[in-house]
Order: C-alpha cells, then structure tokens, then sequence
C-alpha cells in the first residue's frame, strides 16, 4: 500500500507576497501624504500668526504714539496673546503647533518704548524655534526662525 504525501508547503506564494506588498505600501503612503498636508497647513497657520501679531503690534505701537496709551501684553502657555490697553483687551490665539517656552509680559509705554527682550516659541510642525526679538527703544521688533 502506498501512500502519498502532501508537499509540505513552506513560506508564502508569490500571490500571497504582492499583496502584501500592496497593502503595506498603501498604507506608506497615506501615512506620508497625511503628515505632509498637516505639516503644510499647519505651517500656514504659523505664518498667517506671525502676519496677525504684526498687525496687533502694530496697532498697540500706534495706541502708544498717538493716544499715549501703554499696553500690556501677556503671553502664556495654553492661552491666547492677550494685549491690554485701559480702551479694553484683545486676543491673538496662539496655533496649537506654537508654544511659548515660558511666560512672559511685555510692555509698550505710553512713549511708543519698549525693553529689549527675546521671547522664544516652539513649533510642533518640523520641531524649529521661533525668536521674537525686541530690540530696544521704539517698538522695533523681527522674527527668527531657527533651523530645526
């Protein structure tokens, strides 16, 4: 009596290998292009910030020369830009990818003047830092964006 064994079968088809080929580069990929459009809107919002921290600042500075009225701004952790005047307050929300490294109150005297101070921000879209350099005397300030 003879009888006949089965091929032990060892490792995977050809078949069984492309598709999981496919399944696993399809996933790559939505993974990158994911990241990719988080990072690119993410970055936008950063710039449209800094454009809107301009125009504030601009305004408080104008506030000073012209009304002498100082404004206060408050930066924290968690929490909108806060630049106070005794006409009221008004709010500049932080994107959620750019964190102040530690509190920090800035003031514009009623003379357009401010301290020198260097205020650093971090940004979760490529781990780069921000320096919002004030230089000293009338308001004059820029912004370094530091390589990652």
């Amino acid at each position: 009596m003879v009888t006949k064994l089965k091929p032990v079968r060892e490792g995977f088809t050809m078949i069984e290998m492309l598709i999981t080929l496919v399944i696993i580069s399809s996933l790559l990929v939505l993974v990158m292009v994911g990241g990719q459009r988080f990072s690119r809107s993410s970055l936008q919002t950063e710039r449209a910030f800094w454009n809107s921290f301009d125009g504030y600042w601009k305004q408080a500075l104008y506030e000073a020369q012209y009304h002498g009225r100082k404004t206060e701004i408050t930066i924290e952790k968690n929490a909108p830009i806060i630049f106070r005047t005794d006409k009221g307050d008004q709010s500049l929300t932080l994107p959620r990818s750019l964190h102040p490294e530690r509190a920090e109150k800035l003031l514009i005297r009623s003379n357009a003047t401010i301290s020198p101070r260097t205020v650093t921000f971090s940004s979760d879209v490529d781990q780069r830092k921000y320096r919002l350099v004030i230089q000293m005397g009338w308001g004059v300030y820029h912004v370094d964006r530091e390589a990652a």
